[in-house]
């Protein structure tokens, strides 16, 4: 899908943080939170939606980012919101101790320039947090979770296409191997990961070096 497409989709998506909480059985809130505990400084969440991230951050202040239109006019208005696109962040280089993406990142046609751009606005030892869906081919779990999250879209008020769409892009996310060599391809270092039940969700961390 092309970056309008997807710009227009999560626009037209209503209820979201809702069906997120429902459909993770509520463990969205405990990633967040271990993304929030591990942040500090001036931050840039990057996908921010409705600004969740820097609604529950206290560490210092925070940046809202999102193509989305749609999802900023429905976010709170806790923070700076810039209409932007993570390929090309409108932003100044070393800027932000630390950058967010939640489940962002698979959604970014060129994830390779956008993790380039994630690099340039952090400061020298700035810390990267991604959270992200990836979908093994072999992970039964995942794949029976994923589908039941297809099928019950349209309870809340989204589109059965729209979370194929999803579901295809959780496939098609690299994995754990490749995602460490684009980061580390990059320059960040002390790369992270940590898989979360049921084997879909995962958090990466990673720094940035300079040196």
């Amino acid at each position: 899908m092309e970056k309008k497409g997807i710009a227009e989709m999560f626009s037209n998506m209503l209820l979201y943080e809702f069906r997120n909480v429902v459909f993770s059985f509520g463990q969205n809130l405990i990633w967040r939170r271990e993304l929030i505990r591990l942040s500090r400084g001036k931050l840039l969440d990057v996908g921010t939606a409705t600004a969740i991230i820097p609604s529950i951050y206290r560490r210092g202040p925070s940046v809202g980012l999102d193509i989305s239109l749609g999802m900023l006019r429905r976010a709170k208005r806790v923070c700076p919101l810039v209409l932007g696109d993570g390929e090309d962040l409108p932003l100044k280089d070393s800027s932000f101790d630390t950058l967010t993406v939640a489940f962002t990142l698979r959604n970014i046609p060129n994830k390779e320039r956008a993790i380039e751009e994630f690099y340039r606005v952090l400061r020298d030892g700035g810390r990267l947090i991604i959270l992200e869906m990836k979908l093994e081919r072999w992970n039964v779990a995942g794949i029976l979770y994923s589908l039941l999250m297809v099928f019950l879209a349209p309870l809340f008020l989204s589109s059965f296409s729209d979370y194929a769409y999803l579901l295809k892009s959780m496939l098609n996310f690299p994995d754990d191997k490749k995602l460490k060599g684009m980061l580390e391809r990059a320059g960040f270092r002390s790369v992270k990961i940590k898989v979360f039940f049921p084997g879909i969700t995962r958090l990466i961390y990673a720094r940035k070096c300079t040196g």
